[in-house]
């Protein structure tokens, strides 16, 4: 090999600016765009396995595109009790994602804004409760409900729900409220505001990102909760989609349009939601650094 050949790097390096920055931001591309066909694949293969009928989803081999599109997977789920499932998990979700942005905002203003001992060391014990899963909780959980009798109750569950979704969103909040200046709250108490008026005007309207971003992290947890539900709701007239969708599942066989079909319509919605309010989320961890 001639000592004039240049190596793939030296190669690289003698290329003018403007040229790599070209070729780099096509490789970039080229990957993200890769890794969204990975991610988008499933979902789009659920809603089409539901459009497919029987006969269709079982052929060999199975096509990408179904060609025999039919309604009759949706039409079947919806004479179930799948409505009846819809508006307790909107219900779920929605008492999940008002007490959890109502507590973690108070919550992260009084750690970020008051002279409390050990504040530091209490949130941080706060956030390591989150690392434990829900199956560790559900079951003490359980025994508490079923004493104080909220057992089987969508009540009981928005309360041990957000016992789950409150630790990293009570840090998210106190972590946002350290990057609003205090001193816009003590111009405000100067002029004569209460500190509750200061924290109403002042520092709640500039915390606004970071409580969207904890409501669409509850919603989204609450939303495709599984594992307390299950334990907490023993009769069907109070399940969510999430366990509905094991009614589809039969002693001998799986009635896998159904599942995609009811998947679909516990998926799309919140996929959409988060979707349209994705800018609030980043806007939000921008904020406190994470």
């Amino acid at each position: 090999m001639s000592s004039d050949a240049a190596t793939p790097m030296e190669f690289w390096y003698r290329l003018p600016y403007s040229q790599r920055e070209k070729y780099y931001n096509w490789a970039l591309n080229l990957v993200l765009s890769i890794g969204l066909v990975l991610i988008l694949f499933p979902i789009y293969w659920m809603v089409a396995t539901s459009l497919m009928s029987p006969e269709g989803l079982f052929s060999l081999p199975n096509p990408l595109v179904p060609t025999d599109v039919t309604l009759e997977t949706y039409r079947s789920v919806l004479e179930t009790d799948v409505l009846l499932w819809y508006r307790n998990t909107i219900f779920l979700a929605a008492g999940v994602v008002g007490l959890t942005t109502v507590a973690a905002t108070l919550g992260g203003y009084g750690l970020a804004r008051l002279d409390i001992p050990f504040k530091k060391t209490f949130a941080r014990v706060i956030l390591f409760g989150y690392m434990f899963p829900p199956i560790l909780l559900s079951i003490p959980m359980f025994i508490f409900w079923r004493q104080i009798g909220i057992i089987n109750s969508l009540p009981g569950v928005i309360i041990a729900q957000t016992a789950t979704t409150l630790p990293f969103s009570l840090w998210l909040m106190w972590q946002f409220f350290q990057t609003v200046p205090y001193s816009y709250e003590e111009s405000a108490r100067i002029i004569g505001c209460s500190r509750f008026q200061a924290f109403y005007e002042i520092a709640l309207p500039l915390a606004k990102p970071g409580m969207i971003a904890v409501a669409i992290f509850s919603f989204a947890i609450a939303w495709g909760a599984y594992t307390i539900p299950t334990v907490l709701l023993t009769s069907n007239s109070k399940w969510v989609l999430t366990l509905g969708l094991y009614s589809f599942t039969q002693q001998e066989s799986v009635l896998w349009g159904q599942i995609m079909a009811a998947s679909t319509m516990l998926v799309l919605p919140t996929f959409a939601f988060v979707y349209y309010l994705q800018k609030y989320i980043l806007r939000g961890f921008r904020a406190t650094r994470i």
